[in-house]
């Protein structure tokens, strides 16, 4: 007795377990969707198309049709006969939805229909296939046909992380870069090539040699430059002793201090008895001697 009480309490327990989780999955399910009823698809004539942007649905995928309400006005004599159709072609042929109300031998009237059906994708409704057909003697006023819907927004989990089964992408792979391998470079490996050091030292000794001949030649030209004028470089260098010695041995800076009481110069000199001063023949000839004496000179420096 007490095995079958504690049997049947297991049982319990795991049935409120089974519900509690149909519960939830029911619900998790329930937010997938979004339920709603579309536009009136015979608005504009008695044809019309299965698209979301003339329905006014979500979208084709994850979109299925569970139920259809049509109501229309039937005009037509009591004795003619008039049927009407409210009908949805599939694609590949057949039909998915199609009704038929016979007017023939009644009075005309408004009407009013609703349909559930199961869940359908409404990728199964042909484009271009749904249509108000009519036969007989009458016409048609006032047609409405509108659809239930449900739109399954995880109808691929990866569209909402929300969604059920939904997987957190992987980040994406980083860039890859060409990494810089100093041995695959042309101008490293040239430098570090091995060199013949003999070579360097040749080198280094025949610029050396060409720096020291350069150097003689302009030594050379200098001291010729310096034999063919030496009595200019002699007159230069005694000139500039010379003023040396006279700047170092006189201070002038007196001179330049000095200040004279006036600008105006008085002559007092008088000559008394102004005479010739002898024959002005040897004077001239005086003269002469001293200019003659002056190009001897000169003819030697030439």
């Amino acid at each position: 007795m007490q095995k079958q009480l504690k049997t049947s309490a297991t049982q319990r327990s795991r049935s409120w377990v089974v519900l509690l989780a149909l519960f939830y999955c029911f619900n998790a399910q329930a937010n997938d969707y979004t339920f709603g009823v579309s536009n009136n698809a015979a608005a504009f004539g008695n044809t019309w198309s299965m698209t979301p942007k003339y329905l006014g649905v979500n979208g084709v995928d994850g979109m299925e049709i569970n139920g259809i309400i049509y109501q229309y006005t039937a005009v037509k004599d009591k004795d003619d006969d008039f049927t009407v159709t409210i009908q949805n072609e599939k694609e590949g042929g057949g039909y998915v939805f199609k009704d038929t109300e016979d007017w023939s031998q009644k009075y005309g009237m408004t009407i009013r229909k609703a349909f559930a059906m199961p869940y359908t994708p409404l990728a199964i409704f042909k484009e271009d296939g749904g249509a108000i057909v009519t036969t007989g003697t009458g016409s048609v006023e006032n047609p409405q046909v509108v659809y239930l819907h449900r739109f399954n927004r995880c109808f691929d989990s990866q569209s909402d992380p929300n969604c059920s089964g939904y997987v957190t992408p992987l980040p994406p792979a980083p860039p890859k870069f060409d990494l810089y391998d100093a041995l695959d470079d042309e101008s490293v490996t040239n430098a570090t090539k091995e060199t013949d050091q003999d070579l360097i030292d040749e080198d280094n000794k025949e610029e050396e040699s060409e720096e020291k001949e350069e150097e003689e030649e302009e030594n050379l030209e200098t001291l010729l430059a310096v034999g063919g004028n030496p009595l200019t470089m002699a007159d230069d260098f005694t000139q500039s002793s010379i003023i040396a010695q006279m700047n170092a041995a006189l201070n002038i800076s007196s001179y330049y201090a000095a200040k004279i009481p006036s600008t105006i110069y008085n002559e007092r000199l008088v000559m008394k008895d102004q005479k010739s001063l002898g024959n002005s023949k040897r004077i001239l000839r005086s003269l002469a001697q001293d200019q003659l004496h002056n190009q001897m000179v000169e003819a030697q420096y030439q």
